[in-house]
């Protein structure tokens, strides 16, 4: 029964909605009506997913993505491989080097599914959160009588009684209340009590007084509500079902199907090779078992899933630094990548530190920064502004000056207090004489705020005011006289000076001001006035209050305008523009009208000088619709306007998007912040999306990164993927450059570590095509893969950018993890390089052995024969096994030690993909810090015997190492050049080719 139509039940007659809907404000509904209706709707619970599998399932499923399933084929090869090794035991490996390889590649593939588990978001959170927020139980009448049942089986119809302490279990229409009070901060994060009149209706139910929404808390009074939405159709349920709504990919799961598909020709290219290698006499199975294991290890990037969490963990202690928690590490990827900013106008933009800006006193604009009289009349308004608020200073700071000290209240209240400070020299003095008798707080449908005070005077004799703030045009409803110039005695309010104030307050509205207006008036006290405000106009007698209103609020003096203003964040402006220079779009949703969303846009920057399509209109004397929307390049757009659009609504949004650079949407709704931010996804964009409220959760959610700040409600804070921890938007910016920052490390680190997969595809090549006794034992594969590979290779995320890389359009359609520019640099600029000084290193060691080159070429059959002993050299030298195994090792050694030469190269020339490395600068102390344990590597290796697994022994012939100079200093001339070479000529074919940064 609910759906559409109950958007409109709370203004509806009353007794006309109990009579659709079957029951009674006293008897309520029958059992049966609403067992029946319990059975067709369902229970008053939330659509939400069921709780995840065991954490075990999830995280075996982790360890399987990507190259994992590689890992796990080479994992069973190399026990079979130790199995037949304990079976037939040789000396041509090490002792337990299978096993060995087997317990390092276990954990390889047990803690890169690890870092992928901690790293994956659990949405079951997000679902835990909603569920939090419902009562476990409540109290209904059904039968005549009252009836304690579990939330979930409330249903549209039910009279549920609402009680201090509680909370409400559905979205109800309060027909009868006795001074209650809610608390939406559930919801909205901010904990301030609404008032509930049950005659007081708007058409929005977040602004109607007569509606209690689900999940709030009663904070005071007591009464009886009729339910009117339930479930997924109660406006929390909508949020959350709209948060439930499949997210977007991110970054790294993206780059990972890429990863995918580099495992597929991976696989192909082994297959390849085995079945060549089958055709080679002399092979037997687990020496081709212990092929694919060796080139599994070698050609695989095994360290990847472990240097991603490591530059994703960096990135999110820098982000910590500059007031980011990040609650989803994969988002700190996606976060560089953002084309659209979907943010919320108020909060992140502005400080939320009201300040009094303007006065509108004695028919005179005054700017509180500049100097004006302090006249009598100006005294009159600011001792109204302190009496006619709420606002009082919190407890426990004495001893500190006033102006230092927190106050409790609305923001208005505050600032009007802490500008008051300075006039009034005893605030608290003042209200002890005027002692409040009664009052009334402002809402959302009268815009009034009343009160009456009593104090004594000269003559030791009672009098009673009336102060009143509210809209301009509410107060000077009840305004006959104002205060003008200099004249002690009030002059009559005339339809000129009316105009005046109304053209001032359009202009303070238009400037972004928070503006109300002041009247007083002396009461004259009768018997009738002093019953009618003996109660302090309790809302459980709603007719004393308008009867008081009717009999006493005319002829009042209206005092003047103060006007508040919500300042910008410090650099919000330079954020702005620095989203403009990165190429993001920004849309700001709002709840505020139209033209004080239009004036906050112009304040933080983003609207200019007549860009927006009403300053358009107003420049050239024109009519709204007749502008053209080409023509400008902001707009912003009245949203309660296009919500009876129903599915026209999308494309509207889509044709606004497309056709205005920054976009202000005003008057939002739930479901159209959802809409909105589901459009730029479908466009192609990726979002970022800031919120703070329950509002903003299915925005969050739909985003591919979704953004909370920390004064928000719990459920949104569940959602947000990143927490602001200043509210600030400018602290999102510097993050999305933070993460740009990541990325290009991480590419700068991924092309240093492909490198060596060059020098091991040639190795194999030699070993399985031209027969050469040319082969990496498996553990120091592993060796080189890890700490020469990837520790080095972690110090890049610690380099400072090129060049500020929010001048940078992201590259959505070429977002890669490996591209072909990065495969060029690794595997063809410096993977050769690399390659061709091991295989030189690897034929002088032999030459000086005995084994001139020609000699080796088919020679691997006889070498790796465990019964030979008597082969012979170049030179008719013979070699037992023993021999050549001991020479094996020491060309392990070799191998090691020129990789880990020209990796340390190769790490200094990564350290920039464009600019000159000179004028970049060595400041990375962790990368220097790499250079020497690189170094340290190669004096173990040269001088020590390492651990027997390793397969190495001292290599005792040191000038070897002089031939892989020359080759490092080509390397270093090379990229050089290149990098010279594409600063000098911008969109080249070598820049098109090699140029693997920029995002």
């Amino acid at each position: 029964m609910a759906g559409k139509e109950s958007s409109t039940w709370h203004t509806d007659d009353f007794d006309r909605l109990c009579s659709q809907l079957e029951t009674c404000p006293i008897k309520g509904l029958t059992s049966s009506v609403a067992a029946k209706r319990l059975a067709l709707n369902g229970k008053n619970k939330m659509s939400l997913p069921e709780r995840p599998g065991f954490r075990c399932v999830r995280f075996a499923k982790n360890c399987f993505r990507g190259l994992a399933s590689t890992v796990f084929i080479a994992i069973i090869f190399c026990y079979i491989l130790y199995y037949v090794e304990q079976e037939n035991p040789t000396d041509r490996h090490a002792e337990n080097e299978y096993l060995t390889v087997t317990i390092i590649l276990l954990i390889v593939f047990l803690v890169s599914g690890l870092l992928r588990y901690i790293q994956e978001n659990d949405d079951y959170l997000v679902a835990w959160a909603f569920m939090e927020l419902m009562p476990m139980y409540c109290t209904v009448v059904r039968d005549g009588r009252m009836q304690i049942i579990r939330s979930e089986n409330v249903v549209v119809g039910d009279i549920l009684i609402i009680a201090y302490g509680e909370r409400i279990a559905a979205d109800v229409r309060i027909f009868y209340s006795e001074d209650l009070e809610v608390d939406n901060v559930a919801l909205t994060g901010y904990s301030t009590s609404v008032t509930i009149i049950p005659d007081v209706t708007h058409q929005d139910k977040w602004i109607s007084r007569n509606v209690g929404l689900a999940c709030s808390h009663v904070t005071q009074g007591s009464g009886r509500g009729l339910v009117i939405a339930c479930g997924d159709d109660s406006e929390v349920g909508i949020m959350a079902r709209l948060s439930m709504e499949p997210r977007p990919l991110t970054r790294p799961r993206k780059n990972m199907k890429q990863v995918v598909f580099y495992r597929y020709v991976i696989w192909f290219i082994m297959l390849g090779v085995i079945v060549i290698s089958i055709t080679i006499t002399g092979l037997s199975i687990p020496n081709l078992l212990e092929f694919y294991v060796s080139l599994t290890v070698s050609s695989s990037p095994l360290y990847v899933p472990s240097l991603v969490f490591i530059g994703l963990w960096i990135t999110k202690n820098n982000l910590t630094e500059i007031g980011c928690y990040v609650r989803n590490m994969e988002s700190v990827s996606t976060l560089g990548l953002t084309t659209v900013i979907c943010s919320n106008l108020l909060g992140s933009m502005t400080q939320r530190t009201w300040q009094i800006s303007e006065l509108f006193v004695d028919g005179e604009l005054l700017n509180v920064q500049s100097y004006f009289d302090e006249t009598d009349h100006f005294r009159h308004l600011i001792r109204a502004s302190v009496l006619c608020n709420h606002a009082n200073f919190a407890p426990g700071q004495r001893g500190l000056p006033a102006n230092q000290q927190t106050l409790d209240g609305t923001d208005y209240e505050k600032a009007v207090i802490k500008f008051a400070i300075r006039f009034v020299e005893n605030l608290h003095v003042l209200r002890v004489k005027h002692k409040r008798v009664a009052c009334k707080s402002v809402d959302t449908i009268s815009h009034l705020q009343v009160s009456v005070h009593m104090t004594v005077n000269d003559d030791d004799e009672m009098e009673y005011y009336l102060y009143i703030r509210g809209h301009w045009n509410e107060v000077m409803d009840h305004c006959t006289t104002c205060y003008m110039d200099n004249e002690a005695e009030p002059v009559e309010l005339s339809a000129d000076l009316q105009s005046e104030v109304v053209s001032h307050g359009l202009q303070l509205e238009k400037l972004g001001r928070h503006t109300y207006a002041f009247a007083s008036k002396r009461l004259e006290a009768d018997d009738y006035m002093l019953s009618l405000i003996s109660n302090s106009f309790s809302y459980s007698n709603k007719n004393t209050f308008l009867s008081f209103m009717k009999m006493y609020s005319d002829s009042m003096c209206f005092l003047g305008l103060i006007a508040a203003q919500n300042p910008p964040y410090p650099h919000v402006i330079d954020a702005i523009a620095q989203c403009r220079t990165a190429g993001i779009k920004l849309v700001f949703m709002t709840r505020t009208g139209v033209n004080f969303a239009r004036a906050i846009a112009r304040a933080v920057g983003v609207f200019g000088e007549d860009s927006d399509i009403a300053d358009m209109a107003e420049r050239f004397n024109m009519a709204l619709p007749r502008v053209e929307h080409r023509e400008v390049t902001a707009i912003t757009v009245n949203m309660q306007n296009m919500s009876t659009q129903g599915h026209h609504q999308r494309w509207n949004i889509e044709q606004l998007l497309l056709s205005h650079v920054d976009v202000v949407f005003s008057r939002i709704a739930v479901a159209q912040r959802y809409l909105i931010i589901d459009t730029c996804l479908q466009l192609g964009a990726v979002v970022t999306a800031i919120g703070s409220s329950v509002h903003d959760t299915s925005a969050i959610r739909c985003a591919n990164v979704g953004v909370s700040e920390s004064a928000s409600s719990h459920v949104s804070q569940s959602c947000a993927d990143i927490i602001v921890l200043e509210n600030n938007f400018v602290t999102v910016v510097r993050a999305i450059a933070e993460s740009r920052l990541l990325f290009e490390n991480q590419k700068k680190a991924l092309v240093y570590g492909l490198a060596t997969n060059m020098s091991m595809i040639v190795i194999h090549f030699l070993f399985v095509v031209l027969q050469m006794p040319f082969r990496m034992p498996l553990v120091p594969l592993l060796f080189i893969s890890f700490f020469v590979n990837m520790i080095p290779a972690s110090t890049l995320f610690y380099e400072p950018p090129e060049f500020d890389l929010m001048n940078v359009l992201p590259r959505v359609n070429e977002d890669f993890l490996i591209n072909r520019r990065m495969l060029f640099v690794s595997y063809i600029n410096v993977g050769v390089l690399e390659a061709s000084a091991v295989v030189l290193a690897y034929i002088v060691y032999m030459l000086r052995n005995g084994f001139l080159p020609g000699a080796l070429f088919g020679l691997s059959a006889k070498w790796y024969d465990d019964s030979l002993n008597d082969m012979t050299d170049s030179y008719g030298q013979e070699w037992t096994r023993s021999a050549r195994l001991q020479l094996e090792y020491e060309m392990t050694s070799v191998i090691v030690i020129t990789l880990t030469l020209m990796q340390g190269v190769n790490l200094v020339m990564c350290k920039t993909s464009r600019i000159n490395l000179l004028t970049h600068g060595f400041g990375n102390l962790r990368l220097n810090l790499a250079l020497v344990y690189m170094i340290g590597i190669c004096f173990i290796f040269t001088f020590t015997s390492a651990p027997e697994q390793l397969q190495s022994l001292p290599v005792n012939y040191l000038p070897i190492f002089l031939y892989v100079f020359p080759l490092a200093i080509l390397t270093v001339i090379l990229e050089t050049m290149r990098r010279y070479l594409v600063r000098k000529y911008p969109g080249c074919w070598l820049e098109e080719v090699s140029y693997y940064g920029c995002l």
